[in-house]
């Protein structure tokens, strides 16, 4: 009986990927030990891979962990004989580049009744000021994309209104009026002592607030104008301020 062993595997891989190995092993009932290798001179001294082995046929699938040319080596270690594959060239798995797809402005197009040549967004003309008769695209419970008039969305913003309750700041101490603590909101005085000022380069043209005095004791106004020539809010008053002007000018209405 001639001991011997044959070993072969497909002539290309992939990183990362499952190779399957084959061959045959003589005497039948030897095991088989395979690897892969750069080398196809030198037996390679890693740690071997124990093949299925039936009836004189052997399988074992093995993973290349780099690109370039690889050999699949198989070894008895019973009788010692080995056999080496021809070259298996592994390459690297192709990196696949996304590029940003363009909005589909046909379908777009389509949708508000009007027509395109492919355009992107940045190639179409720029828009006269918004309409009633103005379209945007909405989802609605839904992947589904709607058209909906602007006509449609100021009616819904209109009765979102009256459930809308400004805000309330509670003040306990001296304060600078500036607009993003205090513009637009209810400023409620919880504590004696308290001056009111403002902060010009923070406040704006527009500016806004209301003053509601729920202290037992007088709030001083500074740095102010007021309608009446009074400088306090007294206890239990209410006190609105405004900024008008580029400088701008606060005025204070008792």
């Amino acid at each position: 009986m001639t001991n011997s062993v044959t070993v072969s595997a497909n002539g290309a891989g992939m990183v990362g990927a499952v190779l399957a190995v084959t061959g045959t092993v003589s005497p039948a009932g030897d095991m088989v030990q395979v690897q892969l290798s750069t080398s196809a001179t030198t037996l390679p001294t890693g740690a071997w891979t124990s093949a299925a082995t039936a009836h004189g046929v052997f399988a074992a699938n093995l993973t290349p962990v780099a690109a370039g040319t690889w050999y699949v080596w198989a070894y008895d270690p019973i009788t010692g004989v080995q056999a080496v594959s021809g070259a298996v060239l592994v390459a690297s798995p192709a990196l696949q580049t996304v590029a940003a797809l363009p909005i589909p402005t046909a379908v777009v197009a389509s949708l508000l009744g009007g027509s395109a040549a492919g355009e992107t967004p940045d190639e179409l003309p720029e828009a006269a000021p918004p309409a009633a008769s103005d379209t945007a695209l909405v989802a609605q419970s839904g992947k589904a994309i709607l058209a909906q008039p602007f006509s449609a969305i100021a009616e819904w913003l209109a009765a979102q209104l009256p459930g809308f309750l400004v805000p309330s700041v509670s003040v306990t101490a001296s304060v600078a009026l500036e607009t993003a603590s205090h513009n637009r909101r209810i400023l409620v005085v919880a504590a004696s002592g308290v001056t009111l000022s403002p902060l010009l380069a923070s406040l704006g043209d527009g500016f806004a607030c209301t003053v509601i005095n729920a202290s037992g004791a007088a709030v001083t106004l500074s740095g102010m104008v007021s309608n009446t020539g009074a400088m306090q809010i007294a206890a239990g008053g209410v006190a609105r301020i405004y900024a008008y002007g580029a400088a701008p000018t606060v005025v204070v209405a008792l």
